[in-house]
């Protein structure tokens, strides 16, 4: 299973995690062909004006997950765009404050 942590800058309502959630589950299976109970969305609600970009307050969001072993740089590339692209439309948060993470999966053991 592939565990997302999104780091939401302010509150996020209902509607809006289960878009990211369906959304997630979408890209994966358009670009892997996993099944929708293969992605697992954890939210957390950072407190908006906590976190700063070059000293002044951040919209920023991050978006952290991994991709299936094997995965080309340019399949990572494009997921990343999707998942960003995404995130904004879902969340109403700006796309160039939107940072996405698609690490390589965890080694056994």
């Amino acid at each position: 299973m592939i565990l997302y942590k999104c780091l939401v800058n302010g509150a996020i309502p209902e509607s809006a995690r289960e878009q990211v959630r369906q959304g997630l589950a979408r890209i994966y299976r358009q670009m892997f062909g996993l099944a929708p109970d293969a992605i697992a969305v954890e939210f957390t609600e950072v407190t908006a004006g906590l976190w700063f970009t070059g000293g002044k307050p951040s919209q920023a969001s991050m978006v952290l997950g991994s991709v299936p072993a094997g995965t080309s740089q340019q399949t990572r590339v494009d997921l990343m765009a999707a998942v960003c692209e995404m995130f904004s439309e879902a969340t109403g948060a700006p796309y160039n404050d939107v940072m996405v993470v698609a690490a390589d999966p965890r080694a056994p053991g």
